[in-house]
């Protein structure tokens, strides 16, 4: 059985789907057998991956809706433990997502137990709507004391929506809510996804070009630091892929992108596991 501590490598759970919004039956069955199956982003080959606390190099959740985090937070206590919360306000598309002043509060809550260093905002992707800097500042005002800083990035390849912005219109966007942000106290983050953008980040003040999990951040005596992948965020061993689905349905995803992963299954259980 493999070991994120000394490989250096965290956990994602998941970049390819809401582990604690879709998948979170599975995940306490994987606690409680100590292990998991997942991928070496490294080498996309799946192997048994140890859960125990002193094996584990930290936990990195993405998710839409946190509260079975904060449910079964003493679960998690004896883990370093960092959350990556998506509000976006775009109710027309996510289906299966709380009401976004519902999700703030509940990322409110749950920076009380991990610490706001530890929870992150995503503004991600931003939303195709003609309100898009309102919505953004009505979240900013719920989350101006729980958040120092909102990852921002546009719609990816996906064949179920489509970007239909501009780049003019992308940095217009940016433009104002930096200056939002600014008013909250919030830091913007351009995803490095969005490298095209990145020119922006000279043209105001409060944005800047940054990666969604930096190595440094699972930085550890006598351990070595995480390597990191071609976007800048270290290398993670994640149970899921891009063939997993979500149950929560959202019209966007880019893992639910049909032309990449035709096929859906569930990862951890299809395919041989190296140990």
């Amino acid at each position: 059985m493999r070991s994120g501590r000394t490989e250096g490598l965290p956990y994602s759970l998941s970049r390819w789907t809401d582990v604690p919004g879709s998948k979170w039956p599975w995940f306490l069955d994987s606690l409680k057998a100590g292990s998991m199956v997942a991928f070496d982003t490294r080498t996309a080959v799946p192997s048994e991956w140890s859960l125990k606390p002193e094996d584990t190099r930290g936990l990195v959740f993405w998710t839409k809706n946190p509260a079975n985090i904060i449910d079964s937070y003493d679960l998690l206590r004896p883990y370093s433990v960092k959350a990556h919360i998506t509000v976006t306000g775009w109710a027309e598309v996510e289906h299966g997502v709380p009401h976004y002043f519902e999700v703030a509060r509940r990322a409110r809550s749950l920076a009380d137990l991990i610490g706001r260093a530890n929870i992150f905002w995503r503004f991600s992707p931003v939303p195709l709507v003609d309100d898009v800097v309102d919505r953004f500042e009505r979240i900013a005002h719920m989350l101006r004391h729980t958040v120092g800083q909102v990852y921002l990035s546009f719609l990816q390849t996906n064949d179920l929506l489509p970007e239909t912005r501009t780049p003019t219109e992308k940095v217009r966007l940016l433009i104002e809510m930096a200056d939002v942000g600014r008013m909250y106290g919030i830091r913007l983050v351009l995803c490095n996804d969005d490298n095209d953008l990145l020119h922006v980040t000279g043209l105001t003040q409060n944005l800047t070009g940054g990666v969604c999990v930096p190595p440094e951040d699972f930085e550890q005596p006598g351990l070595a630091l995480p390597t990191a992948e071609g976007c800048g965020c270290c290398h993670m061993v994640d149970p899921f892929t891009i063939n997993e689905q979500c149950q929560l349905g959202c019209k966007y995803c880019y893992s639910a992108d049909r032309s990449l992963s035709p096929k859906r299954r569930n990862t951890t259980r299809s395919l041989p596991v190296v140990r």
